[in-house]
């Protein structure tokens, strides 16, 4: 009796942990882009600080502009090679909430877009000796440097656009720091440049390329996407759990719930900004939440 009695204590006190140190993700409203953009498929997201949420579309090439309300303001992009054009943009990116860069991989090069979705320039330009093969996913910060993911040869081109200045890092010659299979590359508030691989690891970089930490991810299934939250990391899975948050205080995984979303399915991306997160469904439709996190 005793014994049992021992077990049911810490099973209560396992159960009281688990529960006490998770995160827990509110369903605020859900958006969606009005007029209907019917057979559109978004993959990447981005929202401004004014509040503009940003879609990059995939069959046609686009990026859509909506407000707060899911109602579309204007689309710029389509197929082709000119000026604002893209083909095959793989990821979006707003720092500042002034300017949208765009990873146009296989015209190889970043285009950069105001708020309004007006073209400004394109990188590399006439005044640019330097060359971008595939760059499968970009950033820019705060101080105005572009980060790029270049596909082909897995490493990462910090580029300071004002100065013309060009340094990479994260090769072959960086032994366990080499990137693998890369998938996407974000910025942290403290300013480290995070990369999520395909085979479940996630690198930090300080802003010069200097290593900091890897990080795996115990999933199994493929992920989708990863939302840098303060500095925990929200990884987005193809199949359940559909979300996993790494906690850098607790140096653990849990499995957050969306609390009041009647059905959960997998996110395609997703963006935390504004202290929300936004997360995009394949439908198209954007699950904004707010995010209560717990020490233990």
């Amino acid at each position: 009796m005793g014994t049992m009695k021992s077990f049911v204590t810490l099973f209560c006190f396992i159960l009281i942990l688990n529960v006490t140190s998770r995160s827990q993700i509110q369903f605020i409203r859900r958006i969606s882009p009005f007029p209907d953009p019917q057979g559109a498929e978004f993959t990447s997201i981005a929202v401004s600080q004014f509040g503009d949420i940003y879609l990059l579309e995939k069959k046609r090439d686009e990026i859509y502009r909506l407000n707060e309300d899911g109602i579309i303001l204007n689309v710029n992009g389509g197929f082709g090679w000119g000026e604002g054009q893209f083909d095959t943009p793989m990821d979006i990116s707003m720092a500042s909430g002034l300017d949208l860069i765009v990873a146009d991989y296989n015209n190889h090069r970043i285009v950069r877009f105001d708020r309004s979705l007006n073209y400004i320039t394109t990188y590399p330009n006439l005044r640019n000796d330097f060359q971008i093969f595939f760059p499968r996913s970009v950033i820019l910060s705060n101080l105005g440097e572009i980060f790029i993911l270049d596909d082909e040869n897995s490493e990462i081109i910090r580029l300071n656009a004002q100065q013309g200045d060009l340094s990479v890092f994260a090769g072959i010659e960086y032994d366990n720091y080499a990137l693998r299979e890369p998938r996407l590359i974000r910025l942290s508030p403290a300013g480290l440049i995070t990369v999520l691989e395909s085979h479940n690891r996630i690198l930090q970089f300080d802003r010069f390329g200097s290593p900091l930490s890897i990080i795996k991810v115990p999933a199994e299934s493929a992920l989708n996407d990863l939302i840098l939250i303060e500095e925990d990391f929200l990884i987005l899975l193809e199949k359940e759990p559909f979300l996993m948050l790494y906690s850098k205080n607790l140096t653990r995984w849990t499995t957050p719930v969306i609390v009041g979303l009647e059905k959960e399915s997998p996110f395609i991306a997703g963006t935390y900004t504004r202290q929300q997160l936004y997360l995009l469904e394949q439908s198209g439709d954007i699950i904004v939440c707010s995010v209560a996190r717990k020490s233990r």
